[in-house]
């Protein structure tokens, strides 16, 4: 049997056999792979699939990871700096040193902060403090002496 013999537009392989018949497996149902269409058959092979709006083909929706936070490590490495400077010439600036000091406490807290970048900074943030008090201190004694 060919395409023309078939019928209704849809083509019909041959048997194994070379008999000629479309081959059936045990239930009766054509096992063919051209013929997808095995419930309709008023049904053309070039007609439109329905898909089911649930299931397996759907592909779930993720949302994007939100950005990571900036670091706090660079701005508190240079607070500290800035606070280290200052202090080696007034003390005045002691508060400038305890806002470094936080920075750089919460920055090492951060797990995504570069570790070595605020322990630098807590390092530093202190120094500055030990310089400022220490200005401070002697200002204060130089004021009583008169």
């Amino acid at each position: 049997m060919t395409t023309a013999q078939a019928g209704a537009g849809t083509p019909v392989a041959p048997a194994p056999g070379g008999t000629g018949t479309p081959a059936a497996d045990a239930s009766g149902a054509d096992a063919s792979p051209g013929a997808p269409f095995v419930d309709d058959p008023e049904r053309m092979p070039t007609a439109q699939l329905e898909m089911a709006a649930f299931g397996d083909h759907l592909i779930p929706y993720v949302p994007p990871e939100p950005p990571a936070p900036r670091s706090l490590a660079p701005w508190a490495l240079a607070l500290a700096i800035l606070a280290l400077t200052a202090s080696l010439f007034t003390g005045w600036l002691l508060p400038l040193g305890v806002v470094a000091l936080v920075f750089s406490a919460l920055s090492l807290r951060r797990p995504r902060d570069s570790r070595r970048v605020g322990g630098w900074a807590l390092a530093l943030a202190v120094v500055s403090l030990a310089f400022s008090a220490g200005w401070l201190i002697w200002g204060f004694s130089q004021l009583a002496v008169v």
